[in-house]
Order: structure tokens, then C-alpha cells, then sequence
């Protein structure tokens, strides 16, 4: 299976998947015409800036400038788990993820989310599966009968998690969502 969603994901493919509190909707974070895909999918604006999740720091080499051990523990002191960090991004992190030369990262807990990073070894874009402005998806039935055909849909059940993930800015400190 990795092999082959991996191969969907680099050519562009959609896919929707459970998080820790709705189904969530993901891309390759480097592929444009990927994230074209999802802000018209969901009515969304081009310029809502998306969260990133990966399975291990590593995954973000791509996309954030270099970091020193007390970095890295401070970003494990919320990580894994359902928190959104805003990190600075390296200068050839696609300009499409970045706002004020932030980028909103990821390592969650919830384990479909592992799976999928784990078994591409690639990080992916997380919003959640709706018309922007609607109700999120909160389960695969859902999920089926809105986007069936425009998304490959992983089967599976969300987390009990009520609300979206925390976001916190790695730097200053400032909360965006608690």
C-alpha cells in the first residue's frame, strides 16, 4: 500500500484520512497544483495558509531551517501530539505554505496520521475535509457520500479530540488557537 499511495500522493492525489478530531484532507506539500486541488475542492482561499504534518522532524529538513538540541526539545515538549507549531521556514520551503516566513508544523500522536507520514516517508498537508465554512467530516461514511471519486479516502475512525489542534509560534511565544 505505501508504495502505491505514495506514488498518488507525488502525482498530485487527494487524500482523505481521520485525525484526531474530524477526517482530515491532505496533498503533498510541494506540489502546487496539489494545493490548487484542495482550495478549490473546498471553496477555500488561495491565501489560508495550511498545517504540515510528518512523523518524525526529519521530515521537515525541506521545509525549515536547521535547528540546535535545545530547539528540538522544546518542539518535543508538545510534539507528538494534536499542536501546531509556526516555525521559521528555510528560503527553499515553497512560498505557497509560508506566511510572514512562518510555516505551521505538526508531528501528531493519533496513529492513522502516523501511518500515513510513516509509510510514505514524506510529510503531508492536514485541513480538514469540508466546503470551507461548513461542518467538518467525522466519519468515513461522510466522507464517502460528499467526496467519493474526488479524493481517495482512507477508511477509518477519528479521534476524540473535539477540537482542532493547538498553534503556537516556536519563536515569540504568541498562541493562534489554544
Amino acid at each position: 500500500m505505501n508504495h502505491r499511495l505514495l506514488r498518488f500522493i507525488l502525482n498530485g492525489g487527494l487524500i482523505a484520512y481521520p485525525t484526531e478530531s474530524c477526517y482530515g484532507l491532505g496533498c503533498s506539500p510541494f506540489l502546487y497544483n496539489a494545493i490548487t486541488k484542495i482550495n478549490n475542492l473546498k471553496n477555500r482561499s488561495k491565501n489560508k495558509n495550511f498545517i504540515i504534518i510528518g512523523n518524525e522532524l526529519r521530515q521537515f529538513d525541506r521545509l525549515i531551517k536547521d535547528m540546535n538540541t535545545n530547539e528540538k526539545k522544546k518542539l518535543h515538549t508538545k510534539w507528538p501530539g494534536p499542536h501546531t507549531w509556526l516555525i521559521n521556514a528555510n528560503k527553499k520551503s515553497p512560498k505557497w505554505l509560508t506566511s510572514s516566513n512562518k510555516i505551521a508544523l505538526r508531528i501528531p500522536s493519533f496513529m492513522p496520521c502516523k501511518r500515513i507520514t510513516k509509510a510514505i516517508d514524506q510529510p503531508v498537508i492536514s485541513t480538514s475535509l469540508n466546503k470551507s465554512g461548513k461542518r467538518s467530516i467525522k466519519n468515513y461514511r461522510d466522507a464517502c457520500r460528499l467526496f467519493n471519486g474526488k479524493v481517495k479516502i482512507i477508511k477509518g475512525q477519528i479521534g476524540k479530540n473535539r477540537k482542532p489542534s493547538s498553534i503556537h509560534d516556536f519563536s515569540s511565544g504568541i498562541i493562534y488557537r489554544e
